[in-house]
């Protein structure tokens, strides 16, 4: 890429490095706005698709306001990006905090750490590297400027291996073994194929990777749900752990995946505006002659 290609970037990552700097509450201040903005652009497709399909109890305005809500969430959460590429460690410890930490210590098994696509999961990823030695797997990021500071930032916060998805789950497994514990996000669409079945995600097929029992059944591992949420008045975040699955995972591979995204969808109701719904969490359907799911306009009326 030359200069005036990678331009554009280098300008927003100049932006993101000048408001490191200020509070988060302020940087929520300047998100919301963004995120009002955003509502009335493309950006705002699919969250307003998949919140339309996954409350359907809400109305249409009360719809809308969640998606301004959850924009603005986002693009708090964008903003903020600044301060794990380069702020000091001690910054993030308080920025961070952790709730029920005891359910991570004295485990004589290898750990995973099921957790789900909160908007302030980078958040969460920086302050769990610095506080355990991890693995994790990863897409890199299109833009090489990008790649490079998210990776800069995981190799100077913490001791965590990233593995790329196309590396395949033997590096996972190896991590396990050797004592690191494992962080994992299985709620994205991958499509069909031999890792995904479908099963009931806010009572709509959902095309889930079955990672999770799987890699607890070939290491042993105890799984411990975590989230992260902001705080009232995005003071700073929230990283709450769960008591460790018991009976996990069984002899049912569909229990196993159901049973996980019931958990999901049981946090996404606490903090629906802190989901990041932008994913096409449903373009992947059962019946292949099905409509696409999110086409465009969508009747949300």
């Amino acid at each position: 890429m030359n200069i005036l290609s990678r331009l554009p970037t280098l300008i927003g990552i100049a932006c993101l490095w000048l408001i490191h700097y200020l509070p988060l509450p302020t940087l929520a201040r300047l998100g919301s706005a963004l995120g009002h903005l955003a509502f009335y652009t493309k950006m705002s497709r699919t969250s307003r698709i998949n919140i339309h399909a996954c409350f359907p109890e809400l109305s249409v305005k009360e719809q809308q306001q969640l998606v301004k809500q959850q924009l603005g969430a986002l693009c708090t959460s964008l903003l903020e990006l600044g301060i794990i590429w380069w702020a000091p460690k001690s910054r993030i410890e308080k920025l961070v905090v952790f709730k029920n930490k005891h359910y991570t210590e004295n485990q004589t098994r290898p750990i995973i750490f099921l957790t789900p696509h909160f908007v302030g999961l980078e958040m969460q990823g920086a302050r769990m590297g610095m506080a355990f030695r991890g693995v994790s797997m990863f897409s890199a990021h299109k833009n090489p400027d990008i790649d490079r500071l998210i990776r800069d930032a995981r190799d100077r916060l913490g001791d965590i291996i990233m593995v790329e998805r196309k590396q395949g789950l033997r590096p996972l497994i190896r991590g396990l073994k050797e004592g690191r514990r494992l962080y994992i996000l299985p709620d994205m669409d991958f499509g069909d194929n031999n890792d995904s079945i479908f099963v009931p995600f806010f009572n709509i097929p959902a095309a889930t990777v079955t990672t999770l029992p799987r890699l607890a059944k070939l290491t042993n591992a105890v799984v411990i749900p975590s989230i992260c949420y902001a705080l009232p008045g995005h003071t700073g975040y929230q990283v709450e752990f769960f008591e460790p699955w018991e009976n996990y995972p069984t002899d049912s591979l569909e229990d196993d995946v159901a049973r996980m995204n019931r958990f999901i969808e049981e946090q996404i109701r606490r903090f629906p505006e802190q989901y990041f719904w932008g994913h096409k969490r449903f373009r992947t359907r059962p019946n292949p002659e099905e409509a696409y799911f999110y086409r465009w306009p969508q009747p949300l009326d």
